[in-house]
């Protein structure tokens, strides 16, 4: 059983629920918090053996595929009586020089996947404010999940789980809104301490304010934008933290 117990949960190629936890129970249902609305008829991924306990849980909801690193017997009896669901054993995965390949108009782009295993000292502490080794943690937690949500992508995080996550709009601003309501709406007692990832820079404050008034205590973002400084300024005035 791995150290982090992590789950995703996915629907329509993006991430809507995404925890690790030390439990796979626990790792689950976090992760299920975040839009229990948007998992129904999703994908559930997992990086551990699903035992008896969550497979009555992942009954309890519609999904269309679960994937995961093998199931025990009980788990799997329980899960064959649900009709119409793929059951994915991803023990013999291997991830080594894999490609991506997307293909439009007779021609075909190969990619290396965007799986780079970040350090601590890939990011730069901006603000006067430091965060704490928690905090960063939880910062790279939030940015790993944002790198896989479709751009403008905004993710709020607390333990390492997330809590809202704001994708696929033409503005960032929006996706700061989406991502804020629904941390609101599912999880509104646990945005103290929260954090929030984007994955690119914000080409304006509004989205940075934004997400300090909704409570978010740390932002990390991809420096590069001309509002680097404003946004660094406001960090500051406001007590709060940025990573860039």
């Amino acid at each position: 059983m791995p150290k982090n117990i992590g789950t995703v949960i996915v629907k329509h190629a993006n991430p809507c629920g995404v925890s690790i936890k030390n439990d796979q129970l626990n790792s689950y249902q976090s992760a299920l918090a975040c839009d229990p609305i948007s998992a129904f008829g999703g994908i559930v991924a997992c990086n551990y053996k699903i035992k008896k306990k969550l497979a009555v849980q992942l009954n309890k909801i519609f999904l269309e595929v679960v994937v995961s690193n093998g199931f025990e017997k009980d788990a799997l009896k329980i899960l064959k009586k649900r009709k119409n669901l793929r059951l994915i054993d991803a023990n013999n995965l291997s991830l080594i020089n894999t490609s991506n390949f997307l293909s439009n108009f007779n021609s075909i782009i190969v990619q290396s996947p965007d799986n780079k295993k970040f350090a601590k000292n890939d990011f730069k502490i901006v603000s006067k404010k430091k965060p704490t080794l928690n905090q960063l943690n939880n910062l790279i937690f939030a940015f790993n999940v944002c790198r896989h949500v479709k751009s403008n992508a905004i993710v709020i995080a607390n333990n390492k789980s997330t809590l809202g996550i704001g994708s696929g709009q033409p503005s960032r601003l929006d996706s700061c809104k989406i991502a804020i309501e629904k941390m609101n709406k599912f999880q509104p007692d646990n945005f103290s301490n929260s954090v929030a990832a984007s994955d690119a820079f914000f080409p304006f404050l509004d989205g940075f304010e934004k997400l300090v008034q909704a409570g978010v205590s740390a932002i990390i973002q991809p420096y590069g934008s001309i509002k680097d400084k404003e946004i660094i300024k406001f960090a500051n005035q406001t007590g709060s933290f940025s990573v860039f």
